[in-house]
């Protein structure tokens, strides 16, 4: 504890502190190191090889909403919510936030205060002139005071510190976006996948009675004469076949409604309601073509740029390791060798300490670590390009795989209708006495298998519209 003085304290103890002050106002737009400059790769015009471009258009930023489901919407909010790895990417950022926190902690002065009380005994010849008493060589003194340490960052040493640790915050920010729109793109892929499948499932159950059927109609031909053992064993395979397809099918839903569980942070006990696949819309005007300027909203390109902008600050911490390391001190307080008596002004005890310390020879160590800082923004940038160029790969192929899906989806769609109107005319063949039954279960066989296809086209579509989404960085809005 500090007590007070009687006198004002000098302000001469205090004039080191202005002039490092003044020191560092004067430096403080000064950084040792190399300034930030954003990497600019070339990237061309488009994402494909066709070059026609479009205007930019703002994506909102719950794009998911586009594909009109509110069961989908209710997934991916208590995702967003839930999901424990979003949770680990916030508990990583407000790490990295108070990281930065505490490094801008050094810009100012610390002051602490302190109190010690010590008894001893200094001999019969030192005793007397502290504390004037001859007979007794033991005595206690107390002191009392305050410190104030201050480093002025005359070099910018510090700032590049923060400026580092800041870029490493905002990258661990990009990168909790990243995740964000990889988890939400996941529960659209998984969701569309599981409904795919429950229909799957259902058509695969008829499928599998269908065969029965003609297995048990082969097998009556045999017994009266009227077939042979090959057509029986010919269906007999399909019978088998299509219990085996079923089987893997079901396996499949099953494991993705699991995925679903995990990914909104449930476990996978928890009945979660999943709508149907017809009921999900596919985004209107989905782009075709977009311009390659839109990369830059990819959050994971800007965690990577914000890791060039941190190992470019290293350089500048290096640096600022190799020039004088100047710190400030003051004490003012008091000693005695009575507790009551360190009110007295005469106790009172002051210093200014002013260490200048310049390395003149550490083994090679400092240039070492400045090499090695240059080498980390060059590993920086290469990350960076190589981000980069994984994104502008991403977001072709998935504007190559949604041209092809939208094709896909209306002929299985084209074929599906066609399909269903062979049916209807051999059922209106067969009630008529004109088409036997095994023609009849062949064309529900292959309507439904038809069904099959079209559903399986519509949850590759939507799962690959989402990751078009995703690979253009999710949404933004002009802010």
């Amino acid at each position: 504890m500090k007590m007070k003085s009687n006198k004002p304290l000098p302000i001469s103890r205090f004039k080191i502190f202005y002039l490092s002050a003044s020191i560092a106002l004067g430096l403080s737009a000064c950084a040792v190191g190399p300034d930030y400059q954003e990497p600019k790769l070339s990237l061309g015009e488009s994402f494909t090889r066709d070059q026609a471009k479009l205007p930019p258009t703002l994506i909102d930023s719950k794009w998911w909403k586009g594909f009109n489901n509110a069961d989908l919407d209710h997934l991916i909010e208590l995702a967003l919510a839930h999901n424990p790895n979003i949770q680990v990417a916030l508990s990583n950022l407000k790490v990295a936030q108070q990281n930065t926190i505490a490094q801008q902690g050094f810009f100012y002065p610390s002051i602490s205060a302190g109190y010690a009380v010590t008894r001893q005994n200094g001999g019969a010849t030192l005793s007397p002139s502290i504390n004037n008493v001859t007979a007794n060589s033991a005595y206690s003194l107390h002191t009392a005071g305050l410190t104030v340490g201050f480093v002025p960052d005359i070099f910018g040493l510090n700032q590049r510190m923060v400026e580092s640790l800041k870029a490493q915050e905002e990258s661990q920010r990009f990168q909790l976006y990243a995740l964000q729109t990889s988890i939400v793109t996941n529960v659209i892929s998984s969701v569309a996948q599981v409904s795919a499948l429950s229909e799957q499932v259902k058509i695969s159950k008829e499928i599998v009675n269908i065969n029965k059927k003609l297995v048990d109609h082969s097998a009556r031909l045999l017994a009266n004469g009227y077939s042979s053992g090959i057509d029986l064993a010919n269906q007999q395979s399909n019978f088998s076949i299509s219990v085996a397809q079923l089987a893997n099918i079901q396996k499949s839903y099953e494991q993705a409604i699991d995925l679903i569980n995990i990914l909104c942070g449930e476990n996978p006990s928890v009945s979660l309601t999943i709508p149907e696949i017809d009921s999900i819309s596919i985004p209107k005007n989905l782009p075709s073509l977009v311009p390659s300027a839109w990369i830059n909203q990819r959050p994971d390109i800007k965690a990577a740029q914000e890791m060039v902008r941190a190992s470019n600050a290293q350089i500048g911490v290096a640096l600022g390791n190799m020039l004088p390391q100047i710190s400030l001190s003051a004490v003012s307080g008091s000693s005695a060798s009575a507790l009551s008596q360190l009110k007295d002004s005469a106790n009172n005890i002051w210093s200014n300490t002013l260490n200048v310390n310049q390395s003149i020879f550490a083994g090679g160590t400092l240039l070492a670590r400045k090499r090695a800082a240059e080498s980390g923004l060059q590993a920086s940038l290469d990350q960076y390009r190589a981000i980069v160029l994984t994104a502008l790969q991403n977001v072709a192929d998935s504007m190559y795989a949604i041209s092809e899906d939208q094709k896909n989806l209306q002929s299985m769609q084209d074929s599906e209708a066609a399909n269903s109107r062979a049916f209807g005319l051999t059922k209106k063949q067969f009630d008529g006495g004109y088409a036997s039954e095994p023609t009849l279960l062949s064309a529900q066989s292959i309507y439904l298998q038809a069904k099959l296809n079209r559903i399986q086209a519509l949850g590759l579509y939507l799962a690959d519209t989402a990751s078009l989404y995703q690979s253009l960085g999710g949404g933004w809005s002009q802010e």
